[in-house]
């Protein structure tokens, strides 16, 4: 059991299951399509893609994994403790109202944090400078995206000023596609042809002392000329792309108790709203879990949850922290039995891709929303434990 006195609440009746297998299966699947001397990113941000990050690069230091990326400073100390030797790159661009000790605390620590301002830069080096410490940074140049990097135009003069400043060294330069997961790659690939020509008039290609990186999950994966000296992998790491060509496996299962279970008559509503009336003698079963916990609101009459090996649909509509199934067919039910809410099987009604496609959304979100108070745990997959049995007869 969790202290009652820690920080954050935990349940340990809420499971996430972590495959460890499965990320590497995945990672090696990825490495695949790369030349052999290309780094390996693992994109840990957002709580690991709501997996758990502290769990995840537990599992990843001892695999080949060259830097693990972050969105902020403060999800970069989260896993500090846990990385070794592996270095931390934070997407979040420092900027000028940056806090001197944050600054510092990177540069003591080794990070490596992104730029895209030359007034940034111009204030950061004043700090460092006072300090005597230097800092990696990494300059983001918008090809396309459109979002916080620095123009094309503009980022030669700030390349040119890291380097010749002593408290500040120029460990990488990056992009990002907007695209690149599309069907249509032609903005992709325009995208592509800004950032080289980029690099070619600012002398970079050659500079065995940066790292060049542009690729993501879908340029790794349909993009070959992105690879540069790294790719940065997030959602296909944890198994979700979709390509033909390639094949991953789901590395998470959430898992939430059954709390009630009770028969009602025909015609009964079912929850608010009364959205959903029973059209038969019903047998429904209440799970502990609602949209406090991660489950989308709109999986309500939808959406359907796995109980011993068989499906239960939601009926009425998803509670703070209740759902409520229908499992008149399903036998042997009974209280304290774990239903599958997310299912590590991608042809499950339970997966994550059938969550997003039922909410009208993308796996990023169906797994990013998953509770932060359940107890994480590793775990051999069953799709693994089921290759072991058939390997080893």
């Amino acid at each position: 059991m969790q202290d009652s006195s820690e920080k954050h609440i935990h349940r340990d009746d809420l499971t996430v299951h972590i495959f460890p297998d499965a990320l590497r299966s995945n990672i090696e699947t990825l490495r695949g399509l790369c030349a052999d001397n290309t780094k390996f990113c693992a994109v840990v941000k957002a709580n690991a893609y709501g997996h758990g990050a502290r769990e995840v690069v537990s599992c990843l230091v001892k695999e080949r994994v060259d830097f693990f990326a972050v969105a902020s400073f403060y999800q970069a100390i989260h896993i500090d403790s846990l990385v070794g030797d592996i270095p931390i790159l934070i997407f979040a661009p420092l900027n000028t109202h940056t806090g001197a000790e944050e600054i510092l605390c990177c540069a003591d620590k080794g990070y490596h944090s992104t730029i895209s301002n030359l007034d940034a830069a111009k204030y950061i080096a004043q700090i460092l400078a006072q300090a005597n410490k230097k800092l990696n940074l990494h300059v983001n140049v918008n090809t396309g995206m459109g979002r916080a990097a620095i123009s094309a135009d503009q980022a030669g003069e700030l390349v040119e000023f890291i380097d010749s400043c002593p408290v500040l060294n120029l460990a990488g330069v990056f992009t990002h596609f907007a695209t690149s997961d599309e069907e249509d790659m032609s903005f992709a690939y325009s995208q592509l042809d800004i950032f080289n020509k980029f690099l070619a008039q600012n002398n970079l290609i050659n500079r065995n002392d940066v790292i060049i990186h542009a690729a993501n999950s879908g340029a790794t994966i349909k993009m070959p000329e992105a690879h540069f000296d790294m790719v940065r992998c997030g959602i296909a790491m944890y198994g979700y792309f979709d390509d033909a060509n390639i094949e991953l496996i789901p590395a998470v299962r959430v898992e939430a108790p059954i709390v009630s279970i009770h028969s009602v008559d025909k015609g009964q509503n079912i929850s608010y709203g009364k959205t959903f009336t029973t059209q038969r003698p019903t047998k429904k079963a209440v799970i502990f879990y609602g949209y406090a916990d991660g489950y989308l609101r709109s999986n309500s009459n939808i959406s359907s949850v796995k109980i011993n090996g068989e499906f239960a649909p939601v009926i009425g509509r998803v509670c703070m922290d209740q759902i409520v199934v229908d499992i008149t067919d399903i036998a042997q039910v009974e209280v304290g039995d774990m239903a599958t809410i997310i299912d590590n099987d991608h042809n499950s009604l339970a997966s994550v891709k059938s969550l997003a496609k039922n909410n009208n959304t993308i796996t990023y979100e169906i797994l990013t929303s998953i509770s932060q108070q359940a107890h994480r745990e590793l775990k051999v997959s069953d799709t693994f434990k089921y290759r072991s049995a058939n390997a080893h007869p």
